[in-house]
């Protein structure tokens, strides 16, 4: 799997993550880290090189929330959380 493969994917995984969560909650949550980290699992380790827990999930998806809203960066989150996660799934 390339890189931009994986990119992708993550991007996409994470854009479904938000649906279903949408879906599920009608909005936000206190608990979506979790919620995200719990419902991606499955899909997201043939993606990663490392083998995360749930918790580390979470964990990578709060500080990329966090990192995004005081970085504000252009483009969209999922592309950004795509991005982060990888560079710290590589890092693991």
């Amino acid at each position: 799997m390339t890189d931009d493969t994986t990119y992708d994917d993550l991007r996409h995984l994470l854009v479904a993550a938000a649906h279903a969560h949408h879906a599920v909650y009608g909005g936000p949550s206190d608990t979506w880290a979790r919620w995200y980290a719990e419902w991606m699992y499955g899909q997201l380790l043939p993606l990663l090189t490392s083998d995360p827990s749930v918790d580390t999930v979470e964990g990578w998806l709060t500080v990329a929330d966090e990192r995004y809203r005081s970085e504000e960066p252009e483009g969209s989150w999922p592309g950004h959380y795509a991005g982060w996660i990888i560079a710290w799934d590589t890092e693991t």
